[in-house]
């Protein structure tokens, strides 16, 4: 029988045609009340846009704020949902990352960065907006776009608020963008009656940008939920209150605020504090909560040869970094530290000429015996440099189990701490030699390879085949 014949024959069913849908997102989010058998899918109903228009908002909030512009264009029901999305985000660091940095190629970019900002602020029709992020290198040519970005944040009830202004490599501008000042000065037009719509504000975030003490203080007056405070290179910030027995303040970073004078924290619920700049009269005055603290630049080095000024949260501190971006002597870290016994955590980020060596750190790993994980962060100068490894001590150490290395030359520098480890870290699981320099991680020079990167490399393979045979090695 022909199949024509077939499909005419006995059967008294009409023919099933083959069927192809587009499963939307709604149809794989709910269950089928229908027997498979029975569903029907019509390919002219969008049934992602049926959905309510705060689902769909929710959606958008998840994409890429450029990706959330583009559906405008699918259909008259998405042209404006996209300007209601509650959050913010210009983050335009890797566009950073992907410029040649040249003064003309970043005007260049910046105006078209703050054309993007400007179209998106001026389209925004939503009612609730929690967090903006401002996120490109800016300077003072752009401060009028600036003003009014902080206007409009302002205006808004925001949970978070970060307006970072850094270069690729999140430094300073010579001639940065201010924050609109509170009285005086030819920028007064920031009243403080604007800070009432501050009260919901948990996270601020001002870098590369010009901000002094009293509109800081403000914020802190009038945002009771804020957590976390973040303020980097400001060249008008002189003095800085952090007090209040109300504060919420978990988090606070002073960073690279050259003139700084004067700084006082008195804040029982703060946990972080990271400062680094000028040295200063210790700054904390009441944080029984602190367990993490990151002291850098001449504070950091200084802090070395006063770290009895830290000796009342000597029992507490579970994490210490110090950042000592400068040249020491060779016996910088000899000293009698005090012991640090809740210590989890210790980091050195250092730049050190090749006659340096860092052995005499080993006495404040000494003195932290709880210590789980040691970082070394390490630019070194004069590589053509040599001399002869020093003995270091027997002292076996019963927690440690992670070391890394970044920056990892194979150099005496490093290697006496490489040493150091071998015959004292009873338990040492894992150790990490990465020999990228940390200044460039992050950026477009992260996998750069020299020659000093492939003779670290080669320094780390023999190791791991002569001392650490039983230990986790990992090489980068």
């Amino acid at each position: 029988m022909k199949r024509t014949d077939r499909a005419t024959s006995g059967s008294s069913e009409p023919k099933k045609a083959k069927e192809v849908s587009l499963i939307s997102m709604k149809e794989l989010c709910l269950p089928s009340e229908e027997p498979e058998n029975e569903k029907r899918f019509d390919r002219s109903v969008d049934s992602i846009s049926q959905l309510p228009q705060d689902i769909l908002v929710f959606i958008l909030s998840l994409l890429p704020l450029k990706e959330a512009a583009r559906t405008s264009t699918l259909s008259h029901r998405w042209r404006c949902l996209w300007s209601y999305i509650p959050c913010l985000n210009f983050d335009a660091q890797e566009k950073l990352l992907d410029l040649q940095l040249t003064e003309k190629n970043l005007e260049s970019e910046g105006r078209h960065y703050v054309k993007w900002v400007n179209r998106v602020i001026d389209s925004y029709r939503g009612s609730n907006l929690e967090a903006l992020r401002i996120r490109f290198s800016l300077d003072s040519r752009f401060q009028y776009d600036v003003d009014k970005w902080v206007q409009f944040a302002i205006q808004w009830n925001l949970k978070m608020f970060e307006l970072n202004l850094s270069d690729s490599y999140d430094s300073g501008k010579y001639s940065p963008c201010s924050f609109p000042q509170l009285s005086g000065g030819p920028m007064e037009h920031f009243p403080r009656a604007m800070f009432s719509n501050s009260s919901s504000l948990t996270s601020l975030k001002l870098i590369a940008v010009n901000v002094g003490g009293e509109a800081l203080e403000c914020f802190l007056t009038n945002c009771p939920l804020l957590d976390v405070l973040c303020v980097k290179y400001s060249h008008c910030l002189v003095s800085l209150r952090v007090i209040g027995a109300s504060l919420k303040l978990r988090q606070l970073e002073v960073c690279m605020c050259n003139y700084l004078e004067s700084l006082e924290i008195s804040a029982p619920n703060i946990e972080s504090f990271k400062y680094v700049g000028p040295w200063l009269s210790m700054p904390l005055k009441h944080t029984p909560k602190l367990l993490e603290t990151y002291f850098g630049s001449e504070f950091g080095v200084e802090i070395i040869d006063n770290f009895f000024l830290l000796s009342s949260y000597s029992s507490q501190l579970q994490k210490l970094v110090l950042d000592l971006e400068v040249d020491f002597m060779e016996d910088k870290g000899f000293r009698k530290w005090p012991t640090l016994a809740n210590l989890k955590e210790l980091e050195l980020i250092v730049i050190a000429e090749g006659h340096c060596s860092l052995i005499g750190f080993t006495s404040l790993i000494k003195a932290s015996p709880c210590l789980l994980k040691f970082t070394l962060k390490l630019d070194y100068l004069d590589m053509f440099e040599q001399r002869a490894l020093r003995k270091v001590r027997k002292f076996p150490h019963q927690h440690i189990k992670v070391v890394e290395l970044a920056g990892f030359v194979g150099k005496p520098i490093d290697l006496e701490l490489v040493q150091y480890f071998y015959k004292n870290a009873v338990a040492l699981e894992e150790i990490v030699f990465d020999t990228r320099k940390p200044k460039y991680m992050g950026t477009i020079f992260e996998k750069k390879q020299n020659a000093e990167t492939l003779e670290g490399r080669e320094c780390a393979n023999n190791l791991r085949s002569d001392l650490f045979s039983g230990v986790k090695v990992t090489i980068i």
